[in-house]
């Protein structure tokens, strides 16, 4: 009784959580594409001192219900070095209309500072948010068709509207799942 039980609510789950389509973008995916990107750095003056930065190394994480952006970030000043790590929210959202899985970073900033007598002086900020532009883009799970034309027979034509019905976007450990319910209505011509 309690297997059947243990069973039955198994399925149930499973039943839940099932949608017509699905898509899955994964933390490694979006992490093999930030590598790719390579080195961002820049430089600056600010309150008199020159300064340079380098993003050392870049990563999204993806755990339930939320995504982050990690960064180590190396300044130099002169005689003045450190590394300090960022981070920062990452939005992500589903664009029905235009079926698009959309992720954009948040302000990641990296503030810049001297050391006088022991004491941190902050001398600048740069947002290194704005160096990871534009949004990272993904299709989304929608079909490409609206309308499919099906001949039912030599004289018939059948024309089926696909519409979607839902959507759920879900942050889970690692990856990001969106999926969508499908309607199908069917016409003749």
């Amino acid at each position: 009784m309690i297997n059947r039980t243990i069973a039955l609510i198994i399925m149930l789950f499973c039943a839940a959580q099932a949608a017509d389509v699905s898509v899955v973008i994964t933390e490694k995916t979006v992490n093999d594409f930030i590598a790719a990107v390579g080195p961002v750095s820049g430089k600056g003056k600010s309150s008199g001192v020159k300064y340079k930065w380098k993003v050392k190394k870049a990563s999204f994480d993806f755990e339930p219900g939320s995504a982050a952006f990690l960064t180590t970030v190396d300044l130099d000043a002169g005689i003045f070095k450190f590394s300090d790590k960022l981070k920062s929210k990452v939005n992500v959202n589903f664009d029905v209309e235009k079926n698009k899985i959309l992720m954009e970073v948040e302000e990641a900033i990296f503030k810049i500072y001297i050391k006088v007598l022991g004491k941190k002086i902050k001398v600048g900020q740069v947002d290194i948010a704005k160096y990871y532009k534009p949004k990272f883009e993904f299709n989304g799970p929608q079909p490409v068709q609206k309308t499919i034309e099906m001949q039912t027979s030599k004289s018939k034509t059948r024309s089926i509207a696909v519409t979607t019905i839902s959507q759920e976007l879900v942050l889970e450990k690692d990856q990001i799942r969106v999926s969508v319910d499908l309607a199908y209505a069917g016409t003749d011509k």
